[in-house]
């Protein structure tokens, strides 16, 4: 191989390093939060019903981010109007498909208790990513509402552990407001 060849590729693997040092890594690292700093960190908690999922891209066009609106059915924390619009990163706009791991998804008749933090004049955001969504359903034996924590908040995704039981609502709200209690 020639010398002016072999300059060539070293200027050229040179120049590939050099691009590929100055990237800006996109990636997300979200430290667990304890059940006492969701609640402190976040604004409002709202137990409600999704009833509708709007998609878009980012102002920047870079992403795409979904708004999400919620039937308030019961206020746990703060005082909020009869329907709540927040949003969560990733979503489907056309034929292109944004995932983001550890992001909230949600479609119409969900039904979650959600924590919520502001963000100045924005649209709120879910607190901890997929922390602050407690996904709700039916049963027990009166047929009420149980909560089920995400595995991200018992620290555990195995199955069958005591910690991911569902609970029942009040007793999830009483949770809730004794955390407030104790933080006045």
């Amino acid at each position: 191989m020639s010398y002016t060849r072999r300059m060539r590729r070293s200027v050229l693997a040179a120049a590939v390093v050099i691009a590929l040092l100055n990237l800006r890594a996109g990636a997300v690292t979200l430290a667990p939060l304890s059940f006492e700093q969701l609640v402190t960190r976040s604004s409002a908690v709202v137990f409600g019903r999704v009833v509708d999922v709007r998609t878009d891209w980012t102002p920047d066009r870079r992403g795409v981010e979904s708004a999400v609106t919620v039937d308030v059915i019961g206020a746990i924390k703060g005082t909020l109007p009869a329907t709540v619009t927040f949003t969560v990163p990733g979503g489907q706009v056309g034929r292109y498909v944004n995932l983001i791991p550890g992001a909230p998804a949600f479609a119409r008749g969900d039904v979650a208790v959600v924590f919520l933090s502001s963000r100045g004049a924005r649209l709120p955001v879910t607190t901890g990513f997929t922390q602050g969504i407690f996904r709700a359903q039916r049963g027990g034996a009166d047929g009420g509402w149980l909560v089920l924590p995400p595995a991200a908040a018992t620290g555990s995704g195995a199955r069958g552990d005591r910690a991911r039981r569902p609970v029942p609502l009040a007793a999830f709200e009483a949770s809730v407001r004794a955390v407030m209690d104790g933080v006045r």
